[in-house]
């Protein structure tokens, strides 16, 4: 597994990263709608990474502990079942994946590859955890999102695969 990683956010003297990323987290649906001291947070707590096509973000069965907002690129999310690789899901700009791993511990049940140069912000369960420490009056809205965001990529990935199975029938269909 091959990772490329830009240079570290506060590295930059002019803040423009933290400042993109926060413009990033603030329109995103995950984030849109909060107290901006909140989304402020996340953007100083988050990481910026940069992948390669064929680049794992995430692998099937490594401890989840981190969630991904694409800024940039595409990505698919695959799994292994019954020695195949499927595909679930594509992500594209915006995308927010991994939700789950801000609020339990578990092995990662997927795979997140990037298809082609990808650029993401990562919130790892620690700074979610701090956001919430920080302003609990927002702890039940954040986790409602996190929970919401969660059933409406459940239902993408539903139709993303029931497309698949009517598709591959229409093409027997015509034999």
């Amino acid at each position: 597994m091959s990772l490329s990683t830009t240079p570290d956010k506060y590295i930059e003297s002019s803040g423009s990263r933290l400042s993109s990323d926060f413009e990033h987290l603030r329109h995103s649906s995950a984030f849109s709608g909060l107290n901006l001291d909140v989304v402020k947070l996340f953007a100083y707590l988050s990481t910026h990474r940069s992948y390669k096509p064929g680049d794992f973000l995430i692998k099937q069965g490594q401890k989840a502990d981190q969630a991904f907002i694409v800024i940039s690129g595409s990505a698919k999310i695959t799994v292994q079942h019954r020695g195949r690789t499927i595909t679930l899901q594509q992500l594209e700009k915006d995308s927010f994946f991994g939700e789950l791993a801000l609020l339990a511990q578990f092995k990662w049940f997927f795979n997140a590859q990037a298809l082609d140069d990808l650029e993401v912000i990562i919130i790892d369960r620690t700074a979610f955890q701090k956001v919430i420490e920080k302003y609990p009056e927002h702890k039940d809205r954040l986790i409602e999102r996190v929970i919401q965001l969660r059933v409406d990529r459940l239902d993408s990935q539903t139709a993303f695969m029931l497309d698949q199975v009517l598709d591959d029938e229409d093409k027997k269909q015509k034999l």
